[in-house]
C-alpha cells in the first residue's frame, strides 16, 4: 500500500526533535509539509506586525531547511477546514500528522480535523512535543482537577518521571526515501506571503530586533548555554539597566513558536548542570520557567474561559472599571510616567519587555493605579508581545492582576521608585522616550516635580512636550487596595483558608516564591518570572 504523508506545521516550526514529523516520514512513500494560513485571518485577528514578521521569518527558515533535505514547505491558503478536503484529494493522502495542541481552541480545531480525515480514510497521528509532560497525566493525578498552586504543581512533576528524551534532526537519508516531486510552479501555488501581502504597511518599519526561524533558536540556544558561569551558581543575576534591553540569548519567541523544543532545552540544562556539578541531580528550581509554562498550560487545557473573566471558574470576578481613553493612553505609553511609557514603547516598537517591566506595566494597569480590567491588557499583549502565548498569556495577567493564582493584592509596583532602584541614571526612559532624555537623573522618573526651569532647558515641558501623570499613584493605589480588600472579604470561601500544601483552591496566600531558572541577563526564558521583586514603595 502507498503511504502519501502530509505532516500539519502549526507551532512545532522546527525539524529537531519533532516527533509527529517523524511518523509522517516513518514507511511514507511521499511527504509534504504544510503550512495553512489565512490571509483574512491575517488582518481580523488581533496580532501586531512584529509578531507576523517573525512568523514569516520562521516559516522562511523552515522552508529554507527543507530545500537543503530536497524538500519544500507548502503554505497553504484559507482555513484548515476548507483547504484540507481538497488537498487530501489531490495529493492521495492517507497519513496526516501534526502536533499535538492542548489549549481549548486547539483541540477544538484538531478534532474537527480528525473526523473530517476519518471520512476520508486517512490515518491521523498526534503527538506531544509543545510541552514537557503530558498535561492530562498532571491533571488525573491531582484528583482530575488542574493544580492551582505552583506549589501543588511541583510536587505532582516531582512524582513524574522524566520528560521524554528530543528526538535527533530530520536527516538528509530520511527525507530521500519518500522524496516528493516539487513543481516547477511551486513558489507561485505555495509561497510564502510577505507583510504587504498580508496588508500591513512596512514603510519606515525597522529591522527586526528578534529574528525567526529555528536557525537562530538554536545559535541563541548554544550561546545561552555558554553562560556557563551563572548556570554553575543558579542564581538570578542582579537586574540593572542591560536587563531591559533585547538580549542574543533570548528564547522565548522561539520556544512559543516551536522554534526551539522546550525538551531540548531542558536536557542540555541538565546535562550541563550535571558535568558542572558532578553528576548530582539537577533541582526543580533549575527548570522554573519552564515549569511555570507547563503550570499555565495545564491550568488552562480543559478552562476554554481561561483568557477571561465571565465563566472562568479559577478567576476572581472584579468590578474593574471601564476606561477606554486610559486603556489607550496606557497602550501607547502616554501615561505621563516616563518607566511605565518606555516600557510600553519597547514592547510596541520590538516586541518584547523584561519579565519585570511585564509586572509593572501590568500592575499599574489593573489593581495598582488604572483599575481596568486585565482582558484588556491581555489583548494588547496578545497584539504586540511575541511570546504571547493563549495559555501564558493570560495566567501571567490573572497572576499579576491578582485575580488567580497570587493574592497579595497589598504589595503594588511603584511607577516611579521601581524602575529609578532598576535603573537609576534613567538611560532605558532615555533610549524609548528620547523626549526626555536630556532630564537630570534627579527628575528624569518624575518630570512633572522638576522646576520650570529645567524642564525649559531639557526641551520638554510637561503638559505641553510630554503628558501630565493621569493619575496619582498614592491616592489611586491605596483606593484600589481598599477595592481589592472589600472583593476577597466579600469571598465566601476565602475566609479561613488555611496555607495547607495540599489546598488546591486558586484564592490562598501562596508563599512567596523565588524561581530559579535560566533568564540570563535578559530577563526568563519563557518570557515571565514570578519573582517577589516589588517596590518597598507600596502603600500596606
Amino acid at each position: 500500500m502507498v503511504v502519501n504523508s502530509v505532516h500539519w506545521f502549526r507551532k512545532g516550526l522546527r525539524l529537531h526533535d519533532n516527533p509527529a514529523l517523524q511518523e509522517a516520514l516513518n514507511g511514507a512513500d511521499t511527504v509534504r509539509c504544510v503550512y495553512i494560513l489565512d490571509p483574512w485571518f491575517a488582518g481580523a485577528a488581533n496580532v501586531g506586525i512584529n509578531r507576523w514578521r517573525f512568523l514569516l521569518e520562521a516559516l522562511e527558515d523552515l522552508d529554507s531547511s527543507l530545500k537543503k533535505l530536497n524538500s519544500r514547505l507548502f503554505v497553504v491558503r484559507g482555513q484548515p477546514t476548507d483547504v484540507f478536503p481538497r488537498l487530501l484529494k489531490e495529493w492521495k493522502v492517507t497519513r496526516l500528522t501534526f502536533e499535538y495542541d492542548p489549549e481549548p481552541y486547539g483541540k477544538e480545531r484538531d478534532g474537527a480535523i480528525i473526523k473530517m480525515a476519518q471520512e476520508f480514510g486517512v490515518e491521523t497521528v498526534v503527538r506531544n512535543s509543545h510541552t514537557l509532560y503530558n498535561l492530562d497525566r498532571i491533571i488525573e493525578m491531582n484528583n482530575n482537577s488542574p493544580p492551582l498552586t505552583f506549589k501543588r504543581f511541583q510536587t505532582i512533576v516531582s512524582r513524574l518521571e522524566l520528560p521524554r528524551r528530543p528526538l535527533p534532526p530530520i536527516t538528509q537519508q530520511q527525507m530521500d526515501k519518500c522524496r516528493t516531486k516539487i513543481a516547477d510552479n511551486h513558489d507561485q501555488l505555495y509561497s510564502i506571503p510577505s507583510l504587504e501581502e498580508l496588508g500591513f504597511r512596512t514603510e519606515g518599519l525597522p529591522p527586526a530586533i528578534w529574528q525567526g526561524g529555528e536557525s537562530e533558536a538554536l545559535d541563541r540556544l548554544n550561546k545561552h548555554l555558554d553562560k556557563k558561569v551563572w548556570v554553575a551558581n543558579f542564581e538570578h543575576p542582579r537586574v540593572n539597566t542591560c536587563s531591559l534591553y533585547a538580549s542574543p540569548t533570548g528564547l522565548s519567541p522561539f520556544l512559543r513558536f516551536g522554534c526551539l523544543s522546550c525538551r531540548v532545552l531542558y536536557y542540555n540544562l541538565r546535562e550541563l548542570y550535571m558535568k558542572l556539578r558532578k553528576r548530582c541531580s539537577p533541582p526543580l528550581s533549575l527548570f522554573g520557567q519552564l515549569l511555570w509554562r507547563e503550570f499555565f498550560y495545564t491550568a488552562a487545557t480543559n478552562n476554554p474561559n481561561f483568557d477571561r473573566m465571565d465563566g472562568n471558574p479559577i478567576c476572581v470576578q472584579i468590578p474593574w472599571d471601564q476606561n477606554p481613553e486610559a486603556l489607550a493612553k496606557w497602550a501607547e505609553g502616554r501615561t505621563g510616567f516616563p518607566w511605565i511609557d518606555a516600557i510600553m514603547t519597547q514592547l510596541r516598537q520590538e516586541g518584547w519587555i523584561h519579565h519585570l517591566a511585564r509586572h509593572a506595566v501590568a500592575c499599574f494597569l489593573t489593581r495598582g493605579d488604572l483599575w481596568i480590567s486585565w482582558e484588556s491588557g491581555m489583548k494588547v499583549f496578545e497584539e504586540l508581545l511575541l511570546d504571547a502565548d493563549w495559555s501564558v498569556n493570560a495566567g501571567s495577567w490573572m497572576w499579576l492582576s491578582c485575580s488567580a493564582f497570587f493574592q497579595q493584592f497589598f504589595h503594588c509596583y511603584c511607577p516611579v521608585g521601581f524602575g529609578r532602584r532598576t535603573d537609576p541614571s534613567g538611560d532605558y526612559i532615555r533610549r524609548y522616550i528620547p523626549i526626555l532624555k536630556d532630564y537630570p537623573n534627579r527628575y528624569i522618573y518624575e518630570p512633572w516635580n522638576a522646576p520650570e526651569s529645567v524642564q525649559k532647558s531639557a526641551n520638554c515641558v510637561v503638559g505641553v512636550d510630554y503628558p501630565k501623570p493621569m493619575i496619582n499613584h498614592a491616592e489611586g493605589s491605596r483606593l484600589n487596595i481598599e477595592r481589592m480588600k472589600q472583593v476577597y472579604q466579600q469571598l465566601s470561601h476565602y475566609r479561613g483558608l488555611s496555607k495547607s500544601d495540599n489546598t488546591d483552591l486558586p484564592f490562598v496566600y501562596p508563599e512567596k516564591v523565588i524561581i530559579g531558572g535560566p533568564d540570563g541577563s535578559h530577563g526568563c526564558i519563557c518570557g515571565y518570572s514570578f519573582r517577589s521583586y516589588l517596590c518597598k514603595s507600596y502603600i500596606p
